[in-house]
Order: structure tokens, then C-alpha cells, then sequence
């Protein structure tokens, strides 16, 4: 009896053990759910890349970022680098309806490694750190930002829209200006001896006329040519930073075409710097 006991207890022990096991298997295979808010998620991203290390490197092609502002929903800062020591940088008040205010000037590397200083008219504009694909920005204007503060003056790397493969082969081929924009959709092609190629879902043929010389103005290069139908093809390219909204591409221009009486709005990337006047410097 004394036996038969043991035995009962000992199945007992081994049933709520193997019970209590289970339960902490299963709780342990379970999705650990952390209540993180969308923005210090950004922030732990961004705090990886602002501790990371420099790098000796050239920064090259856009950046952009959201920088705070007191009076506006925000500043969109946006920089190019062109060749080796030279750049442009668009600032966007959002929420003022103004126009982006532009500037160019040249950049240099600074002492400490990783660091490099941009100047308009040989007037310090900025300082920033190269750090993997992001500039941390450390002064701005002659004021220092607090390491605490780097955060919200991170400059992140974007697309180039040169840099598209399929736009390469199209240079091959001749073309060496594209143009494309949304609501609805549309594209141009320029070959500037040759022709341009205009398509849209609202025109039933694509628009297709012999190259004539453009008529530069004060900001902007505009093709205008009559079609066979008697109708005017009007295609303006002009300098400014450009987002199609069909992709993660930041183009160095702007376009503008008027057909019929229907204007299309959009950007441009020039696959030869010649054909608008622009020589490589």
C-alpha cells in the first residue's frame, strides 16, 4: 500500500511537471509585443546611424532630410554633390506655400576626419558628418547643434535619377533629356538632333515632332514647336529640385509641357549637361 502510494504521488509530480514545462515553452514561443509609437522607432534608427562611425569618404549625389522650424511644419533641406567639390542645396518651408530658397557654393574637407564644411561665396553654411549613407549635421549658420539634437538634422542618401539603368541605355540611344510626371501619368523624350516624344493617356497618338533650337530665358530652356495639326508643343526645362511621385528618384530639374491647351507638370533628368547649357566643371 505504502508502495502503491508512492507510485501515485511520483505520477502526479511528473504530470504537473510536464504541464509547467509546456506552459513556459509555449509562452516563450509566443511574439514579444513592445507598445513603440512609429517616431522612436525613427528615432532608434536614426541614433544607430548618428553613433556609427565616420567614414573618409566623398559624399556624392542627393541627401535629404526634415529639419524643425519654429514658424512651419518643417524645413525639407535637400544637397547635391556635384563632382568633387561642389554642391547645391534646396531648403522647403512646408506649410508656407513659398518658394524653395536655393543655393550653390563649394564644400572642403575639414581636419577631423569624416568632416567636411560647405560655404556660399566663400561664407560657411554648413558643417556636416559623413557617416555610412547619412550626414549628420553639426553646425549650421555658425551655430553648433548639440550632439542631443543630431537627430533632427540627419540628411539621408536618395536615388539619383541619372543613375537609373534604363535611362543609361536611352542616352545610348540617343536621347539626352527624359521627362515624366503623375495625374496622369506622361513622359517626353528629347533627342536634340532629332526629335521629341510626347505621351500621355490624354492625347490618343503620341505627339511626335522634328527638333527645333530652343529659346533659353532667364531660369528655364523651352521647345516650342507646331505639330502637323497646326497645334503647339510647348516643353520648358528649368533648374530646381523635383520629385515625380512615382518613385524614391530626385531629379535636378523641372519640366513643363502645354498641349492643347492642357498643361503637364513633372521633372527632368538630363542625360547630357550640354544640351541645356551646362558644362561639366
Amino acid at each position: 500500500m505504502k508502495a502503491f502510494i508512492i507510485f501515485i504521488a511520483l505520477l502526479v509530480a511528473a504530470v504537473i511537471g510536464w504541464y509547467i514545462f509546456n506552459y513556459y515553452q509555449s509562452s516563450n514561443s509566443k511574439p514579444l509585443v513592445v507598445n513603440t509609437k512609429t517616431t522612436d522607432t525613427m528615432v532608434i534608427v536614426r541614433d544607430s546611424i548618428i553613433n556609427a562611425g565616420t567614414y573618409d569618404s566623398i559624399p556624392s549625389g542627393f541627401y535629404q532630410g526634415m529639419l524643425p522650424c519654429k514658424n512651419c511644419e518643417g524645413i525639407q533641406r535637400t544637397i547635391l554633390f556635384i563632382d568633387n567639390d561642389h554642391y547645391k542645396m534646396e531648403e522647403l518651408n512646408w506649410g508656407k506655400g513659398t518658394a524653395a530658397k536655393a543655393v550653390e557654393g563649394t564644400w572642403e574637407k575639414e581636419k577631423e576626419k569624416g568632416h567636411f564644411r560647405l560655404y556660399e561665396n566663400d561664407k560657411p553654411v554648413a558643417e556636416y558628418r559623413l557617416s555610412k549613407d547619412s550626414l549628420i549635421n553639426t553646425e549650421s549658420y555658425g551655430t553648433k547643434i548639440p550632439d542631443s539634437l543630431s537627430h533632427q538634422y540627419a540628411l539621408f542618401r536618395k536615388n539619383t535619377a541619372p543613375e537609373n539603368a534604363s535611362w543609361k541605355k536611352r542616352r545610348s540611344e540617343g536621347v539626352e533629356i527624359l521627362g515624366t510626371g503623375g495625374d496622369p501619368y506622361w513622359s517626353v523624350e528629347i533627342d536634340k538632333d532629332k526629335y521629341i516624344l510626347f505621351k500621355a493617356p490624354t492625347v490618343q497618338r503620341p505627339v511626335i515632332v522634328p527638333i527645333e533650337k530652343p529659346q533659353p530665358t532667364k531660369d528655364s530652356l523651352v521647345y516650342s514647336i507646331s505639330t502637323d495639326g497646326g497645334n503647339v508643343l510647348r516643353v520648358s526645362i528649368a533648374p530646381g529640385f523635383c520629385t515625380d511621385g512615382l518613385s524614391d528618384h530626385i531629379y535636378e530639374y523641372r519640366m513643363t509641357v502645354t498641349y492643347k491647351g492642357q498643361t503637364y507638370k513633372g521633372c527632368a533628368v538630363t542625360l547630357d549637361k550640354e544640351v541645356i547649357g551646362e558644362n561639366k566643371k
